[in-house]
């Protein structure tokens, strides 16, 4: 895996530095894909041309973003990340598909579909870049869980927007496509060694409760009472910062939890969040400080690479985390990224964005919709 990596303020320039990084680090080899990451507010179409033209026959998937790290470039916002992978073992074939908001398990298919057509070697990682606001982003991973072959992984996350573009749609790319509903996948299949990772940095408060009324978008009772009265008497006034405060759910009676974002619902007692919490699972506050949420990213590389298989090297990081991370952090986003290099040392090549919604794996149960989480995507050989 080689990146690039550059925040030229003329879109041109921009993408023509990331190209000249990855082909420096390529060294003469033919990439099989590629993953173009661009700011809402940099991106332009003429991007995914300059890369077909300077890469003949690569195949190119991307999205937007909220902002974008890499290992050469670290943390930077309206940027544009580069990311060409190359192998003689490996397969790492693309799908793309458009219609989530229409039809989420017949894009997933087409999407899976697209994907392995393109190999005739075993799937075991699945990168998706995805639409995460025109349907319940699960359903975006249980089609895909469905429609892959059993044990594929899959990771990745929501493309994202600026600030200063919460009213447009987010983007995907693919096939020389652009939409503003689609699917974009990258598969890894043959004998390729990896390991995931998750970490926040928040920690659960209180007491659990059971959810008892929740539809899409909504929770709208935990413990048959309103479900803001469930926060509230921890929180206090309902507004903007309960994204400091995430519920934990709970997929069974063990430990293991991954978070979810709320915001005020205008329903009486209800709470705003992305996908789902179906009923009777059981949800926790949850807090944490700047220090705590930047421990959460180096747990997860730091958990992957001890978790990296006997034997085998890692040679790339694919990192995934979370706006609300980085409007939480600040001026110490930036940090997000040294300690990804820290962890993972000069030569592994890192490369990455801010979602909305992050996918990954949780305990045994398959991978889930995340919020406020930082998911590490270790690969080798």
């Amino acid at each position: 895996m080689c990146v690039g990596h550059s925040d030229d303020v003329d879109a041109v320039d921009a993408i023509a530095a990331a190209i000249e990084e990855c082909r420096t680090g390529l060294d003469g080899l033919t990439p099989q894909a590629a993953i173009l990451i661009a700011a809402y507010e940099t991106f332009e179409p003429a991007m995914l041309a300059a890369v077909n033209d300077a890469f003949p026959g690569t195949a190119v998937v991307g999205a937007t973003s909220a902002a974008e790290l890499t290992s050469v470039g670290g943390f930077k916002e309206d940027s544009v990340s580069l990311t060409v992978f190359a192998s003689d073992e490996i397969d790492i074939t693309v799908g793309f598909a458009r219609g989530l908001g229409d039809d989420v398990d017949a894009t997933t298919r087409a999407a899976a579909m697209d994907a392995m057509t393109r190999t005739t070697l075993d799937p075991k990682v699945c990168v998706v870049l995805a639409e995460n606001f025109v349907t319940d982003p699960q359903r975006t991973v249980n089609g895909l869980a469905q429609a892959l072959p059993d044990g594929v992984v899959i990771v990745g996350g929501g493309s994202g927007r600026g600030q200063s573009s919460q009213t447009q749609p987010t983007l995907q790319f693919g096939g020389g496509e652009v939409a503003d509903d689609g699917l974009a996948i990258l598969l890894f299949s043959g004998p390729v060694a990896i390991s995931t990772a998750v970490g926040t940095g928040w920690k659960t408060i209180g007491r659990r409760g059971t959810v008892t009324g929740s539809a899409e978008g909504v929770i709208e009772a935990i413990d048959g009472r309103p479900a803001a009265e469930f926060v509230s008497r921890y929180v206090g006034e309902l507004g903007v910062g309960l994204a400091g405060t995430p519920l934990a759910v709970f997929e069974s009676s063990g430990e293991d939890f991954y978070l979810r974002t709320m915001m005020p619902w205008s329903g009486e007692g209800g709470l705003t969040i992305m996908g789902t919490i179906p009923e009777g699972r059981e949800v926790q506050l949850t807090m944490a400080n700047t220090d705590e949420i930047l421990a959460g990213a180096r747990s997860s590389v730091a958990r992957a690479l001890v978790d990296f298989p006997a034997g085998a090297t890692p040679e790339a990081a694919l990192v995934f985390s979370c706006a609300i991370r980085k409007a939480l952090l600040g001026s110490r986003t930036r940090v997000e990224s040294e300690l990804v290099r820290s962890v993972l040392g000069a030569s592994i090549p890192v490369s990455g964005l801010y979602c909305y919604g992050e996918i990954g794996p949780i305990g045994e149960t398959g991978s889930r919709l995340l919020n406020e989480t930082f998911v590490t995507l270790l690969l080798g050989t």
